[in-house]
């Protein structure tokens, strides 16, 4: 016996449009599935969008700094830059 495998193509479609008519049937919503966000989580969210706008490198305060620098105006102090940092240890 010898099989042909165009005799086989239309079966193929025809199985292929019924897993579509599956798929579509269980992913129509129904009137009870329906989404209820809370006020804080609407809120919460809305933060979040701002939070991600805000630059994370102040240039303006970086280009004074390096125009300081470049100057020879920038005084590092020593001190006051351990207190924070031992400061930010102390917390961990």
């Amino acid at each position: 016996m010898k099989i042909d495998r165009t005799s086989m193509a239309p079966v193929g479609g025809i199985q292929a449009a019924n897993r579509l008519k599956q798929v579509q049937n269980k992913t129509t919503a129904s009137e009870a599935d329906k989404i209820a966000v809370s006020d804080k989580a609407q809120v919460f969210q809305s933060l979040l969008q701002k939070a991600k706008e805000i630059p994370s490198v102040r240039e303006e305060k970086v280009s004074a700094l390096s125009e300081q620098i470049d100057r020879g105006e920038f005084q590092a102090d020593g001190q006051r830059i351990a207190e924070i940092l031992l400061r930010a240890y102390q917390k961990d």
